[in-house]
């Protein structure tokens, strides 16, 4: 055979190579409804990591035989990751994971390293790491992920759209109730007296925008039909929500969404971190206090 001739692979042959690729990738932004464009980076980073030693060869193909919680927790330590690539000091990185409420370590991806990989380790080897993970995602994530990407997006269009039908005829259904007046007027009238012992004030991370629909969804689908209403806040002109109030159909759910003892609690919302903690009226929240640090996209 000539040595100038080249194997051309179709791409088909390309997805199949890439199987368990796609498999992951899949789950991140199909199931977990993860961002889509973080999902990249995401497995980009995987990518890097099978190539830094023999035996994480098969990383990939190990995570995607994952209950999804796992894959959950192992993509957010990754992102941990890719932040850290943003840093120039670290020790104002850990900082920063700390006023966030957040670990300074990854212990899952360290663990699976054999104690190789740590956040000083990505820290001290941001320019390789960030080298690497272009060239994978140029590579292999661009070409073998292209059709799940649309797949996702009308998916999470479906979604969307499904949970704007359900608002509007909630909406519908409430304004017909405060219309009949009499005594549902008056248990309405009620309700709102209590609404704060019901009520759960979530604040969001700077730099992740997270829309009223996805909180929605997600408290939805994870606890059942208890969300009353959502009021989204601490939106400054162009610049994203950073706080929400969430009325609950009854004060005993609030313990649904609140771990006893603990003053806020943690939750992942499509990738993006999110905390709860009981709704104080006297108390007011602010934005000032939160870090004003943005991470601008990475490719």
């Amino acid at each position: 055979m000539d040595s100038s001739s080249t194997i051309s692979t179709t791409r088909e042959e390309f997805n199949t190579f890439h199987l368990y690729n796609r498999a992951l990738f899949s789950r991140l932004v199909i199931t977990l409804r993860r961002d889509i464009r973080q999902s990249y980076q995401v497995m980009s980073f995987l990518l890097y990591l099978e190539t830094i030693a023999p035996f994480l060869r098969n990383l990939i193909a190990d995570f995607a035989s994952l209950p999804d919680a796992v894959v959950n927790m192992v993509a957010d330590e990754v992102v941990t990751c890719m932040r850290c690539l943003s840093f120039d000091d670290f020790p104002a990185f850990v900082t920063h994971l700390r006023r966030s409420i957040l670990s300074p370590e990854i212990p899952y991806i360290t663990g699976v390293t054999r104690g190789y990989l740590t956040l000083i380790f990505v820290h001290n080897n941001r320019e390789n790491i960030f080298f690497e993970m272009k060239k994978h995602l140029t590579r292999v994530c661009v070409r073998a992920f292209e059709d799940i990407w649309v797949r996702a997006e009308m998916y999470n269009r479906e979604i969307e759209n499904r949970e704007k039908a359900m608002a509007e005829m909630s909406q519908l259904g409430f304004s017909s109730a405060v219309q009949n007046g009499g005594s549902r007027t008056r248990r309405f009238s009620s309700r709102r007296a209590n609404a704060d012992n019901r009520t759960i004030f979530l604040t969001f991370s700077r730099g992740y925008p997270i829309a009223k629909a996805e909180v929605y969804a997600y408290f939805t689908r994870r606890f059942g039909g208890i969300v009353e209403a959502i009021r989204m806040g601490g939106a400054e002109v162009n610049e994203q929500t950073l706080y929400a109030t969430m009325e609950l159909s009854s004060a005993s759910r609030v313990p649904d969404i609140l771990i006893e003892g603990v003053y806020m609690t943690k939750y992942i919302i499509n990738g993006k971190h999110a905390w709860a903690r009981k709704f104080i009226p006297s108390r007011k929240s602010s934005s000032k206090h939160r870090s004003r640090h943005s991470y601008g996209n990475f490719f």
